[in-house]
């Protein structure tokens, strides 16, 4: 089987017009009016997302969406990184995939609803109560024992959480399982897991490509000793390793899309070993541009902020690096089985 890493050119040309739309509808400028409004959401900006095509990517054509896989999602998910975008889309288009897995009457009722941007789907992280998107769902997802269930928004008790990144909508969800909501077996979660993965390290990808952009800009405006910063070869070293790691990043977690969207042997260790690469790579930039902006990087007013709680966040969610590089030297070495998904 012949292995295409590099998106089809389809795929990067529609990315290319979801970034035009993010730069209009979701600039800086929106971004902070979402973070300094109670919903941590850009009025409207979900549903311009459902016209173009963006929510039902993955939707099966029979349920009005496109019918792509993972790796064609993935130039789309880098844009929504690089504008730190305010929307659980991970976790909805996650939760496609676990519905389009699972027949039956939730699918043919929920499916139309997300391609059409009227519902938005979240997703627990193993058996952890803290559910991101939880404000803002309509559909939630939660595992138990016994397999994943699917529960409307009036079947579940939501406990709204605070959060630095203030574009996660958290919340602690309650519920209690019942024979009756449970959609698959506890053998599909996993599955679910990688794909959320794999998704959330292209985010990651897009995020510091973004925060290395605010970084490079700001170095070639900031001057010091009459001289711009960016001349000094301290600087640029710092600059240079953050696009070294972000380049090695990318081609890691193409292969782990690929892995996942073919549900190939590798798929856990692959997805573990992408998001795992694309966090250092994320943190690295966050690191550096904090210290290319200096004082000013540090303040609210800043736009860089939002960036940086974002790659935090995201680094954390879906499995630290801890438990990824425990996962691919589990793979790797194979002494051990890989543990739960967290």
């Amino acid at each position: 089987m012949t292995m295409r890493l590099l998106p089809h050119p389809d795929a990067i040309e529609f990315a290319a017009g979801v970034r035009d739309l993010l730069r209009s509808a979701a600039d800086p400028q929106a971004l902070r009016a979402a973070w300094d409004s109670e919903h941590g959401r850009v009025p409207g900006l979900w549903k311009r997302l459902a016209e173009v095509g963006v929510t039902g990517l993955t939707v099966p054509e029979r349920h009005g969406g496109a019918g792509m896989d993972l790796t064609a999602a993935l130039p789309v998910l880098v844009e929504t990184g690089r504008a730190a975008l305010p929307e659980p889309l991970v976790e909805t288009l996650a939760g496609v995939a676990l519905l389009g897995a699972a027949p039956g009457a939730v699918a043919d009722e929920w499916l139309p609803r997300v391609a059409a941007g009227d519902a938005v789907v979240a997703m627990g992280e193993g058996l952890q109560p803290l559910v991101v998107g939880a404000q803002w769902a309509d559909l939630f997802l939660l595992a138990d024992e016994t397999g994943v269930h699917a529960l409307a928004r009036d079947a579940v008790q939501i406990t709204a959480e605070p959060s630095l990144d203030r574009g996660v909508g958290l919340g602690v969800v309650t519920w209690q399982p019942d024979s009756s909501t449970v959609l698959t077996g506890a053998d599909a979660g996993p599955a679910a897991f990688d794909w959320a993965c794999v998704a959330v390290a292209a985010q990651l990808v897009g995020l510091a490509a973004a925060m290395l952009d605010m970084s490079v800009r700001y170095a070639l405006q900031r001057e010091q000793f009459g001289r711009p910063i960016g001349s000094f070869q301290a600087v640029k070293h710092q600059l240079a390793d953050v696009y070294v790691a972000n380049a090695f990043a990318v081609p890691v977690v193409h292969r782990a899309a690929w892995s996942v969207a073919r549900a190939l042997p590798s798929r856990s260790r692959d997805a573990s070993h992408a998001k795992h690469a694309a966090s250092l790579a994320a943190e690295r930039a966050a690191r550096t541009a904090l210290q290319v902006h200096a004082g000013i990087g540090y303040t609210y007013e800043h736009d860089l902020h939002m960036w940086m709680k974002r790659t935090w966040t995201l680094s954390s969610q879906w499995g630290d690096l801890a438990f990824h590089r425990g996962r691919v030297a589990r793979a790797v070495l194979g002494d051990a089985p890989p543990p739960r998904v967290p």
